[in-house]
């Protein structure tokens, strides 16, 4: 049996050491728990550890490797992530440049609202992303033993991405969450709404030249 567990821990340094590397997700999360509050930056984390699920479903069951292989449905996705990345980016410099600008907060809305707002953001943030695909079409193999039910167990290190996952974004947010309380002037808003919007230009850019 270790021949069978072993891999799984090794898989989960992997990915552990991905999930702490600075990323959309990561600037998503703590821009989503100064500026807006609780309710939505958790949203934000389920919905990206939702986007990891069903990429690892895709990676089981082979559509990840039907993306890898079509040029067409790769670039597709691609785009479409990078236009969502644009649009976040567009929305938070539109804030920037206000005389005043504009704080979304979980008190304006019902908590339902807040939660699925931030939820889609992190799910279609990860969701969007094929490089994420590319990540597990190319990663699982290499931690599946051979005498195993493949698919089963590609579904086992789906599981251990996303709870990697979930543990750390809710550390990230939680953590933003405290010294929210000392960031909530306008000109730290500002600059966190500058900063998120660059970061996710930078990712739309590279995204695209990747292709």
């Amino acid at each position: 049996m270790p021949h069978v567990f072993l891999p799984v821990l090794a898989f989960a340094a992997a990915w552990g050491v991905l999930v702490l590397t600075p990323g959309t997700e990561t600037a998503l999360i703590i821009r989503l728990s100064i500026s807006v509050g609780r309710t939505t930056a958790i949203g934000a984390v389920l919905g990206i550890a939702a986007g990891l699920t069903l990429w690892g479903i895709g990676t089981a069951v082979g559509l990840s490797a039907l993306i890898a292989a079509s040029h067409t449905l790769y670039l597709v996705l691609e785009w479409a992530c990078a236009g969502y990345l644009l649009s976040l980016a567009f929305r938070l410099l539109v804030n920037v440049l206000r005389s005043t600008p504009e704080t979304e907060t979980d008190s304006e809305n019902k908590a339902p609202k807040a939660f699925w707002s931030g939820f889609r953001r992190g799910m279609f943030t990860t969701i969007l992303n094929p490089l994420v695909g590319v990540f597990d079409l190319t990663a699982f193999p290499q931690f599946i033993p051979a005498d195993v039910n493949a698919v089963t167990y590609a579904l086992l290190l789906t599981v251990v991405q996303a709870v990697l996952t979930l543990t750390w974004y809710f550390t990230l947010a939680f953590t933003a969450l405290f010294f929210s309380r000392f960031l909530t002037n306008p000109f730290v808003i500002r600059v966190l709404d500058g900063l998120t919007a660059l970061v996710f230009i930078i990712f739309a850019v590279r995204l695209v030249i990747s292709g």
